[in-house]
């Protein structure tokens, strides 16, 4: 399969990261266009930065074109937002301007493999596929950080950091490598399903929950989300966030499950279980010495009207239940 891909880089006060990441990006989109005579662009959407970023993107001389696919090189496009909207809204905006039907998205501390694109796109021949993610590792220490992804409801919430590993050729059964969520950092999207379904959640700006939402949401909407083990990218994590306040990214994080779990989680039995466990973490955050989680809660507590008409409407798209979500992961547990 042979398809344009657009590659959609969110940044916030990044100058120094486009500098060191950037070029290892074009190589990868130089090296999928040449082999296979498909255009690609890359667009940075600036979200509202107060650094030099746009001067630097002028400086550089990069050609504002959509693609250059005769010359086999990525055209760049800069787009810039006037005021910092957060990560799912910058996205956004990416993906409503990209050119090409596969969207890469990118963060903007994110070294890409030069071979990377090209199995990320073969998973698109499958049209139930909604994403397809890379395996990741830590760009500082090398330690492997983001593999294939296991779903499950546990103590009230869903579970969705547990990782399973496997050799980068494909096991012999063919089985697909299923993966509960595709990280916003380095993971492909179908653009049109993607829009679809109505992008990142508004909701959860500035950052944190959203990629795990939207491919929650994708699950339930009947399509599937893939690991490929053979694309790899090396990310500087929380090169952005990690210069933020750590109690205040805390507590939108733990706002953000809030609301993530209240959209989505429509089994009886299993919201009842996470009320209850809600509940028990509240009356008990002075005894843990945890008093931001009911901040957390009040927050999430705040945008309950918007909070109940998404849930309305992902209630009627829904084509999985949540039981059924769960369930494609069982035979993923050996793995």
């Amino acid at each position: 399969m042979t398809s344009g891909v657009s590659i959609v880089i969110p940044t916030w006060n990044g100058v120094r990261l486009l500098e060191q990441f950037l070029p290892s990006v074009i190589a990868a989109a130089t090296r999928y266009s040449r082999e296979s005579l498909a255009p690609t662009e890359i667009v940075i959407v600036d979200d509202g930065s107060t650094d030099e970023t746009a001067a630097w993107f002028r400086e550089q001389g990069f050609e504002e074109k959509s693609d250059v696919r005769e010359h086999g090189t990525p055209g760049l496009r800069l787009v810039s937002n006037e005021k910092n909207l957060g990560f799912g809204e910058a996205c956004n905006r990416g993906f409503e301007l990209a050119a090409h039907p596969l969207v890469f998205l990118l963060n903007n501390d994110v070294e890409a493999d030069v071979d990377c694109i090209n199995p990320l796109v073969e998973n698109f021949e499958d049209a139930s596929v909604f994403a397809a993610h890379c395996r990741v590792f830590e760009f500082d220490t090398g330690r492997e950080c983001g593999t294939g992804k296991l779903g499950s409801f546990s103590r009230g919430f869903i579970r969705v950091h547990r990782s399973y590993t496997i050799s980068e050729s494909r096991d012999e059964s063919g089985a697909p490598l299923y993966s509960m969520f595709a990280g916003g950092g380095s993971a492909m999207f179908d653009r049109q399903k993607f829009l679809e379904i109505g992008g990142f959640e508004t909701l959860l700006s500035p950052f944190y929950w959203e990629d795990v939402e939207l491919s929650y949401r994708a699950w339930k909407r009947g399509y599937s989300i893939l690991y490929e083990p053979r694309s790899v990218t090396r990310h500087r994590i929380s090169s952005t966030i990690g210069k933020l306040n750590r109690r205040k990214v805390r507590r939108i994080e733990q706002r953000n499950r809030l609301i993530f779990h209240w959209i989505n989680l429509h089994d009886k039995r299993m919201l009842a279980s996470h009320v209850a466990r809600v509940l028990l973490l509240a009356l008990t955050a002075p005894i843990r010495l945890k008093p931001g989680f009911v901040l957390s809660l009040a927050a999430a507590i705040r945008s309950s009207r918007q909070i109940r008409d998404r849930r309305r409407e992902e209630m009627l798209a829904a084509r999985r239940s949540d039981k059924a979500v769960f369930k494609i992961f069982d035979s993923l547990e050996k793995l």
